[in-house]
């Protein structure tokens, strides 16, 4: 199962669809808010899944998305949020505390435009900001594997 993980859009719909268009085919498209609404904008592949969750910026125009989704793909439970409630621009331990207290196995998250992964369980992941041209991939079979793509701006 093929997971395509964004964050930090900020309104770049033109870097967004050629992240998409570039990965496509995936089952599942996850934005980790901050211009959650530009996938209102892009063209999905076929079947693929949406999860999203509204950051910072989003909540400041008026979204009333979540900050908080989840969901069990390929067995894994997975939190999605911003992180910006959990402090991430400070640590993580915020993240962790999520994951720990709602049982997570993956916690995706954005808001500082890093790329993130952490080694362990669970496993901590920042695709970074798309509108720096930064995404991740996420790979679900016996165990989760990742990948993250190269910036360009």
């Amino acid at each position: 199962m093929k997971l395509l993980v964004v964050s930090d859009s900020h309104g770049n719909t033109a870097r967004l669809q050629t992240i998409i268009d570039s990965e496509a085919p995936f089952d599942y498209i996850i934005h980790c808010g901050d211009g959650v609404g530009d996938l209102l904008h892009v063209s999905l592949p076929d079947g693929a899944a949406v999860l999203r969750v509204s950051g910072n910026v989003d909540r400041m125009r008026g979204s009333a998305i979540e900050v908080r989704e989840f969901a069990t793909i390929g067995g894994a439970k997975v939190m999605i949020t911003h992180g910006d409630v959990q402090h991430a621009h400070t640590d993580y331990f915020g993240l962790l505390d999520d994951a720990a207290f709602f049982g997570c196995d993956a916690v995706f998250f954005g808001h500082t435009h890093r790329q993130y992964a952490s080694k362990g369980a669970p496993l901590l992941f920042n695709p970074g900001a798309v509108q720096q041209g930064c995404y991740g991939v996420i790979t679900l079979g016996d165990s989760i594997g990742y990948a993250h793509k190269k910036c360009d701006g």
